[in-house]
């Protein structure tokens, strides 16, 4: 699998040069769900602020870290570590901001995800906002461009006009494994998403799965983004659009800092599979090992809401579908 290259450039184009973006898009989702994506107009100093500031934090004295840690979060945000079979790595959780709440007696437990974010300084929560807000632009202008070749319109992406978009930014830290062999970052996955905007140091380590079965390594380029389709999509397109497994292994030298961000809809949002795919759906006579994933692969699921898909991932811990995490 060759790793495709978009320019996202022709987003200001003239109306040939989108045309051809949108063509392009569309098929990078449908045969692989994963490309990179150059000259995206985020600037330089927004993107290198946020890894900065994650390589510092990561760098810095457990007791700072601790003092973010996520258990003392009532929405899931903040510091955690993960060293278990599947995971080696440490990360800090960011979202969409609620300043004041949004769960009550009576709402859905899904708005307990919602909220405010534990930051570290005043410096990470100005460079993360403005990284967030550039990148949830660019997100979704892809997503409109993408629907209107699906002949979705880029409301039913946003999913509420009464709260915003669900997106979630973690900053990663995967431990070097110098001396040994080098073993699981994060195991096989696809991402519960519309799509997920990485931005990555030059360590390298991230590697996606073609159809054929074939991992292939991602090289760095800096600033560049790495643009992986999401489950939500395939969802949605009864298949149609690929979601891109991928998996990270442990650099050697030095720790590997990378920032997915995932755009998601509104928490409110239902996501109701399109009447009819848009085409065929997606096929391969590749049998995969086990890939983490929300929905199995060919599954055609009933309309169901988000937010409470999201509940049953982080509230209640079934992020696999052996663990039945969705519920109309």
């Amino acid at each position: 699998m060759a790793l495709v290259s978009l320019d996202a450039a022709a987003l200001d184009g003239g109306a040939a040069a989108r045309q051809r973006f949108a063509r392009d898009l569309e098929l990078a989702c449908r045969q692989s769900g994963f490309f990179l994506l150059k000259n995206h107009a985020i600037p330089s100093f927004v993107w290198r602020t946020v890894l900065s500031e994650a390589e510092r934090f990561f760098a810095g004295p457990s007791h700072r870290k601790e003092a973010l840690n996520i258990r003392h979060s009532s929405n899931f945000r903040g510091f955690s570590q993960m060293k278990n079979s599947r995971d080696w790595r440490e990360q800090l959780h960011f979202g969409t901001e609620w300043p004041d709440g949004a769960w009550s007696e009576g709402r859905p437990e899904y708005y307990r995800l919602a909220g405010a974010n534990p930051w570290p300084s005043i410096s990470w929560a100005e460079g993360v906002l403005q990284y967030l807000a550039a990148v949830q632009k660019l997100g979704f202008r892809l997503l409109e461009v993408l629907g209107e070749r699906l002949g979705v319109s880029c409301d039913r992406f946003i999913g509420s006009p009464k709260e915003p978009p669900y997106i979630l930014l973690k900053a990663i830290c995967y431990y070097a494994q110098p001396g040994a062999e080098q073993r699981s970052g994060v195991a096989p996955h696809c991402d519960w998403s519309w799509i997920t905007l990485l931005l990555q140091d030059e360590t390298g380590g991230l590697e996606v799965q073609g159809p054929d079965g074939v991992w292939q390594p991602v090289p760095p380029e800096p600033g560049v983004l790495a643009v992986n389709t999401g489950e939500l999509l395939e969802v949605l397109t009864r298949g149609y659009l690929r979601a891109a497994p991928h998996r990270v292994i442990n650099p050697r030298e030095r720790p590997r800092i990378s920032l997915p961000v995932f755009l998601n809809p509104a928490l409110s949002a239902r996501i109701e599979p399109l009447p009819e795919a848009p085409g065929p759906a997606w096929d391969s006579p590749f049998q995969p090992e086990h890939i983490h994933r929300v929905v199995p692969r060919g599954t055609v699921v009933a309309p169901f809401c988000f937010g409470e898909s999201e509940w049953q991932r982080k509230g209640l811990g079934r992020w696999c579908h052996q663990a039945a995490c969705l519920k109309a």
